[in-house]
């Protein structure tokens, strides 16, 4: 029986991430602005900036949180480092290779080290194919042409995840959600990947089996060596699995640091109000400062003027609506995009 995550407080220790050798994925300047096209000749009028200029790297062996609001580009983050979205600008080194200078027939071999794991766990799947079906299609794309050692290897990763080697006869439909999550993340495990870009992978589960999967997937990264980039807007699953946390608003990261500091002592205004705002189980705890945001998030098609923050800040200051902050280090391994960072 896998136990709750809430149960659990050690985090997979991740050593020795001083050098360039430790990176495994390094993201730099990435922006991506989808035209809006409009008028009688389909011109561009405008660009919806979902990604704005974002910048880190991930070491291997780590899981990296990536948080925000709803719209504010995580997601869209983890799609472009697979390329499954064309940048705008910026560059992104997988293993030291460029992924945005790969013809085709390259990223298709890269991407044996890549995967994803998408958040709706139903349509994520073919309704048409057997599970077995689906994970064998990874394999035979890939190479595998035994159809005896594709069904060994399907019936491998199915008990991995939790799951039986009878499952592999039956349809989507006919699983659970969490079942059905087990089945993606058996698939994405399929050709031995070293990177899993998890977008929200368990929102969509109740809560019991959210557990079950954290902890699932904890497991399989110590036993693989496997590196995860996990985007989620639940904080508490996001501080427990991660070692460190990317603070997203409006297509740009505001901070970044372990996930213990970065809970514990945030810097950046708007980190404060997300972690306020996160249901505290404990109610001897719950009496803590509580930060309300007023407004709603301004349209990425026109952000605001120096920091994109400055109109829902309670801190705001002049300097903060003509300057954009600089994404400075604040402490060991803090960084954050913010004139006036928080004591």
């Amino acid at each position: 029986m896998v136990n709750s995550f809430l149960e659990k407080t050690e985090k997979i220790e991740v050593t020795n991430l001083k050098t360039d050798q430790d990176i495994l994925l390094k993201v730099n300047d990435i922006k991506m602005h989808f035209p809006i096209k409009g008028g009688l000749f389909g011109k561009v009028q405008a660009h919806v900036k979902a990604v704005d200029g974002v910048s880190f790297d991930i070491y291997k062996g780590e899981t990296f949180g990536l948080v925000g609001e709803s719209g504010c580009g995580k997601s869209t983050t983890g799609r472009i480092l697979l390329r499954l979205l064309e940048a705008t600008s910026g560059s992104v080194e997988f293993d030291g290779i460029d992924l945005f200078s790969l013809n085709s027939q390259e990223l298709r071999e890269k991407r044996r080290d890549m995967q994803l794991i998408f958040q709706d766990p139903f349509s994520s799947l073919n309704p048409r194919l057997s599970v077995g079906e689906t994970i064998a299609r990874v394999l035979k794309i890939h190479g595998m042409n035994d159809a005896a050692a594709r069904e060994k290897r399907v019936k491998e990763l199915l008990e991995l995840v939790g799951l039986s080697s009878f499952h592999m006869r039956r349809y989507p439909h006919e699983f659970s959600g969490g079942q059905r999550q087990r089945i993606g993340i058996a698939r994405a495990l399929a050709l031995n990947p070293k990177l899993i870009v998890l977008d929200e992978p368990v929102s969509a589960l109740d809560v019991s089996i959210q557990s079950q999967v954290v902890n699932l997937l904890e497991e399989l990264q110590e036993e693989f060596g496997l590196t995860y980039l996990f985007v989620s807007h639940g904080l508490n699953i996001v501080r427990h699995i991660s070692n460190r946390v990317g603070v997203m608003y409006l297509g740009k990261l505001v901070e970044l640091a372990d996930s213990d500091t970065l809970f514990e002592n945030p810097k950046h205004p708007y980190t404060k109000a997300l972690i306020s705002a996160n249901p505290i189980p404990n109610p001897r705890l719950r009496d803590k400062e509580k930060i309300i945001l007023e407004g709603d998030v301004p349209s990425p098609i026109n952000p605001p003027s120096g920091c994109r923050f400055h109109t829902r800040c309670p801190y705001v200051q002049p300097k903060c609506k003509e300057v954009e902050p600089i994404f400075t280090k604040s402490g060991e391994g803090q960084y954050v995009a913010c004139h006036y960072p928080l004591n």
